[in-house]
């Protein structure tokens, strides 16, 4: 997956499963014979046109199997050599995904990303992806994988996935717990939405998530009631399969690497609330570490000033002349990696973006007069949220970024493009907790 060449193959696959009048421009694979077969065979005129109708289905099957094959055998053969190709992405292609991230269902982010299928004894066919998709589907511009698109994928069956050899493509991050669920298989689709639900639902809130799932209400959640709350989060009619038809009996016995993670492989475990909130931490902590590491290339443990202010732009919808702009400034006040973003800084930022309507919230609580806020009231709103104390020199280069006029204080209207549509960027919005009362709704 870490080959851009993979996606080339992908697009062969679009391509030629586009009608024949779509495939005669300059450039593309396939082309229409219409035009010599009439001039070489005017007299068979209907029956040759029958006839290249055929040899064109024909053609684009051949050229479709032969795409699929080629991303198949690029994405193994790159997987077993650990080769990336990270410098040949394109911005253009960050853009698509990053535009699947905000825009697509859930079910049809899922089928972009996922890398494999898996067919069962009963032949029973089945998308799935690694633990590194799951990541490459959530963290917008992601250098360390990238979606195949959809249709495209790679056949794997249950004995192969049991042994755990079809995939080399793994978390960097030591003790990881990405690593620990792809030992023991691959998620599915609802595997893809309890994860998404634990990074986008709010620490303060996860007891909620959890009293959902404990469907007999005596502290501990089985395999039997995790399958049926999941199928429910995981239902979707129409767009990419459908689940109306998977059971919890289909849930217990596939071969997801989450089930086998929380409830063993004969799904005779439980687990409590404790595991939950572990759970939860454990992959925030890594997801942080991640995206960290995409900026911190020399493995220093700082990122450049410039470089958060990249992390908060990225995926927003602020035009690009007006970014660059705000990049300047920041430049200009440290132009080189000066003191720098440790990681335990990055993590309590991350925190606060994670925390979505709760910062809005508390915004509004503290400027109920709309004079904005200055830097110790954000930070005191931030540790609101996050539970931990943000950083005096993060919140400067928050300033420095978001006040446009510089008068030292937030308002709603000047940080909501960057702060609040943070969750936004990498679809946090479609699987978070919801909870309303009355007319409030967070």
């Amino acid at each position: 997956m870490n080959s851009w060449r993979v996606l080339t193959s992908v697009r062969l696959v679009r391509l030629a499963s586009a009608p024949v009048c779509q495939t005669s421009a300059p450039g593309t694979l396939l082309v229409t014979r219409n035009g010599s077969t009439k001039a070489s065979f005017a007299k068979n005129n209907d029956k040759q046109n029958n006839k290249n109708g055929q040899n064109n289905n024909n053609g684009q099957k051949a050229a479709i199997a032969l795409a699929s094959a080629a991303a198949l055998a690029l994405k193994v053969y790159y997987d077993q050599e650990g080769i990336s190709l990270q410098a040949q992405t394109e911005d253009e292609d960050f853009a698509h995904e990053n535009r699947v991230r905000m825009y697509m269902a859930p079910d049809k982010i899922f089928n972009y990303f996922a890398s494999f299928q898996l067919i069962s004894g009963s032949d029973r066919k089945t998308m799935m992806m690694t633990p590194m998709d799951f990541y490459s589907a959530i963290t917008p511009d992601c250098t360390l994988a990238h979606g195949v698109g959809a249709g495209a994928h790679v056949d794997v069956t249950e004995a192969e996935v049991a042994e755990n050899k079809f995939y080399t493509e793994k978390s960097p991050i030591q003790g990881s717990i990405l690593n620990e669920i792809g030992a023991l298989g691959l998620l599915s689709y609802s595997d893809f939405c309890f994860l998404l639900t634990m990074l986008s639902t709010p620490q303060r809130y996860i007891d909620t998530a959890f009293n959902l799932f404990d469907v007999t209400g005596d502290g501990n959640i089985e395999a039997k009631e995790f399958a049926y709350v999941s199928t429910k989060m995981a239902h979707k009619t129409g767009g990419f399969g459908s689940y109306t038809n998977l059971d919890q009996e289909d849930i217990l016995a596939s071969s997801s690497g989450l089930l086998n993670y929380l409830f063993g492989k004969d799904r005779k475990k439980s687990i409590n609330r404790e595991d939950i909130k572990k759970l939860q931490i454990d992959l925030l902590e890594e997801i942080i570490q991640l995206e960290f590491s995409e900026y911190d290339k020399d493995g220093s443990g700082r990122i450049s000033e410039s470089d958060l202010c990249k992390f908060l732009l990225k995926n927003t919808k602020i035009p690009p002349k007006k970014q660059a702009a705000m990049l300047k400034r920041v430049e200009k006040i440290w132009p080189s990696k000066a003191r720098g973003i440790s990681l335990p800084s990055f993590k309590n930022l991350f925190y606060v973006l994670a925390g979505g309507a709760e910062l809005e919230r508390a915004l509004f609580f503290l400027d109920v007069e709309g004079i904005g806020v200055d830097i110790e009231e954000f930070r005191k709103i931030s540790s609101w949220v996050s539970h931990s104390e943000l950083s005096d020199h993060v919140a400067k280069v928050l300033f420095a970024l978001l006040d446009d006029d510089g008068d030292g204080r937030f308002f709603k209207e000047e940080i909501g493009a960057v702060i609040f549509d943070w969750r936004q960027s990498r679809g946090f919005e479609k699987g978070s907790l919801h909870v309303s009362m009355g007319q409030l709704r967070i």
